[in-house]
């Protein structure tokens, strides 16, 4: 009778690995859960640069994908672009540095990679400097 609890806890710990391991939290914050695969972004930070009014912005992919981001400070244009040179052009694990960024300003980006185009529920991402 105890192998039988122990064996079907074991079952039940594996079952419940397995779907950590499948799905993941979208870099949102939502509660919804994902499955992330290919060059979906997944794990997003965004953090301050090492040089003054920069920002960091590192995320990952499953698949080997090249990367970019394009960012502004109007959610509707998105006129600039900084390229992930973290994977050599096409890696899983990526990093845009963006420079001379006005600490009073709000930007917004977006992630593409592998050609297609990511925010949060559709939309650009928003940061700024002073909130970081």
């Amino acid at each position: 009778m105890k192998n039988r609890v122990i064996f079907t806890i074991g079952v039940v710990l594996t079952v419940f690995m397995i779907f950590v391991g499948v799905f993941v939290f979208k870099a949102s914050g939502s509660n919804n859960s994902v499955s992330v695969e290919g060059c979906n972004p997944y794990n997003v930070e965004i953090k301050k640069g090492e040089k003054e009014n920069s920002v960091e912005i590192t995320w990952r992919s499953k698949a080997r994908c090249s990367a970019y981001i394009l960012y502004g400070t109007e959610m509707k244009n998105l006129n600039l672009v900084a390229i992930d040179l973290e994977g050599d052009f096409r890696g899983k694990n990526h990093k845009v540095v963006i420079n001379s960024l006005l600490s009073s300003k709000t930007y917004f980006f977006s992630i593409v990679s592998g050609g297609t185009t990511y925010g949060k529920d559709g939309l650009p991402i928003s940061f700024s400097i002073s909130s970081l």
